[in-house]
């Protein structure tokens, strides 16, 4: 894999993943407007059979609660879908903590919050009642991260791609940085961990290393780079 070759194929590589983003963010966006709009239905009406007899008061109180949660929920997001932090050694053998950005997948998983069977009832009722908010949270995140996929350094991306590609293994963290002399390791490393299909592997010390699905994808790829280029030859 040449790096032209790793710069093209991320390319389209983010390209398709901006266009997953985007279709995550409306949906996110979608649902979180029909649950805020069934429970704000909802509250309003326990508001007014129960403690208030003005539909408009009632509304009143039911947004403001429903308008506080969703603040404070949007505060703590990052403690939800934050980097987790790595622990790696730079080029002049001083530690250094490396971010990585969370997977999309655990985007949807905290909007829809968890259901595992060891929560109590109370708690599996507040991560429903809490459901429109989580989603609208996790619009709100999805958007920021298409945003972030935008200004990522495609150079630096496709370089350290292409190592873990070519060594076919988990590579750690140090021995990228000092592989690739990466001026700026911690921002790079980073910016690598936003691209789907890259994985955190943290046995002994922390090591990036490609999905199976987006190996195949780069070696469909360059089959098809090599056909293309046999063909433009033969025409030439």
């Amino acid at each position: 894999m040449k790096k032209e070759q790793a710069r093209r194929w991320l390319q389209q590589w983010l390209k398709h993943q901006q266009q997953v983003t985007k279709a995550s963010v409306l949906g996110l966006a979608g649902l979180a407007a029909g649950a805020w709009l069934l429970e704000l239905g909802l509250t309003t009406v326990i508001a007014y059979v129960g403690f208030l007899r003005s539909w408009g008061l009632a509304l009143l109180v039911s947004g403001g609660v429903l308008g506080l949660v969703q603040w404070l929920t949007l505060r703590r997001i990052s403690e939800h879908l934050g980097d987790r932090q790595a622990s790696g050694t730079e080029q002049n053998a001083e530690a250094a903590e490396y971010r990585l950005a969370q997977p999309l997948s655990a985007v949807w998983m905290y909007a829809f919050g968890s259901m595992d069977t060891d929560l109590s009832w109370q708690e599996k009722l507040v991560a429903v009642l809490c459901m429109p908010q989580r989603l609208t949270a996790a619009a709100v995140f999805t958007k920021q991260r298409m945003q972030e996929l935008r200004q990522l350094n495609t150079d630096i991306c496709a370089a350290v791609i292409r190592h873990l590609y070519r060594e076919a293994e988990r590579v750690e963290i140090s021995e990228l940085a000092s592989e690739l002399q990466l001026r700026n390791p911690v921002a790079a490393i980073r910016e690598v961990s936003l691209i789907d299909g890259v994985l955190l592997l943290t046995r002994r010390n922390a090591g990036l290393s490609l999905a199976g699905r987006l190996a195949e994808n780069i070696a469909e790829w360059l089959q098809g780079d090599a056909v293309s280029g046999d063909t433009v030859a033969g025409r030439s």
